[in-house]
């Protein structure tokens, strides 16, 4: 694996990242504004088609974020697959199948606990074809799970952790990718910090496997198992899903409520569960067992240190 040097105080680390973010940022919003100008007509026949604009938003959003990465990489002369883990490098088999699965246990596990106990109920929903409702998930979370991964833990996760290293890199770009989902339908004081704890996690995951494409995985998987498995809202935002639903019949704190599985508890659970056989897996905790005794010793260091 391959390790950036955080960059020592007296070279300038803050001043670098911080106008490198700004450049980042400013990269990113006009990329935004710009592109579905340019990609708008390509993808307005799938909004027809399928009845939602939610896939093309997805869709011009995510290529336009990989527009601002690439101009703002490239301006600075950096590496794409150390600046972003979006490489060749990150895109190993089992880096993607690990990622996928750190994902779906993180969510599919506490929610099926919560079905099994009844904190979550199954009812009656229309008809349709599961199949169809699947992919029209896949065709909208995919995209949208990218772009946000590009936005948090892709370019600027890695300047913060050059510059301060990754605890704070984490925590800050877990807090903006809480505040981000603000504006979200019921947004709450809990789904907030739930959903900065969904940041750590997948941070986790991209340091962990030390590949974006894990993280987006990940990311994906979380949110296509409580949309297209379980037929929850996904971030409060509740779609319709055939057959059948599942409702919060136990209190918010622990199901999450009307904003989904995910701001709940068991979530909460559930990520640090995943997290913690990460952290194993990248040698930063390690197991000695001593007769019926287990010591775990928290280093950092080994594969994938942060």
């Amino acid at each position: 694996m391959t390790t950036t040097r955080p960059v020592p105080a007296g070279e300038g680390a803050t001043g670098r990242v911080v106008a490198r973010l700004a450049a980042f940022v400013g990269v990113s919003l006009a990329a935004t504004i710009v592109a579905p100008a340019f990609l708008y007509p390509f993808f307005r026949l799938t909004s027809e088609i399928t009845g939602t604009r939610l896939i093309a938003y997805g869709a011009m959003s995510s290529v336009a974020m990989l527009i601002a990465t690439a101009l703002t990489v490239r301006w600075f002369g950096e590496s794409w697959s150390e600046a972003t883990a979006l490489g060749a490098a990150g895109s190993g088999q089992w880096t993607l199948l690990g990622g996928l699965a750190a994902g779906w246990f993180a969510i599919a596990v506490p929610s099926g606990v919560l079905v099994w106990t009844g904190a979550l109920r199954i009812v009656p929903a229309e008809a349709g074809s599961w199949g169809e409702a699947a992919l029209l998930a896949v065709a909208m979370l995919a995209p949208a799970a990218l772009t946000e991964e590009l936005m948090f833990r892709g370019y600027a996760l890695t300047l913060l952790r050059r510059a301060w290293g990754a605890t704070p890199a984490v925590l800050l770009t877990s807090a903006g990718f809480g505040l981000m989902h603000l504006l979200n339908p019921g947004v709450t004081a809990q789904s907030v910090v739930m959903v900065a704890l969904a940041g750590v996690f997948l941070a986790v995951v991209r340091l962990a496997l030390d590949s974006l494409w894990a993280a987006w995985l990940a990311h994906f998987a979380y949110n296509f198992v409580q949309l297209a498995v379980f037929h929850t809202a996904v971030s409060g935002i509740a779609l319709p899903q055939p057959g059948y639903r599942a409702v919060s019949a136990g209190p918010a704190w622990l199901t999450g409520g009307a904003w989904g599985p995910e701001a709940g508890a068991a979530a909460a659970l559930g990520m640090l569960g995943v997290s913690f056989l990460l952290a194993v897996h990248a040698g930063w905790v390690r197991i000695h067992r001593r007769g019926w005794r287990i010591d775990i010793d928290v280093r950092p260091q080994g594969r994938g240190e942060p």
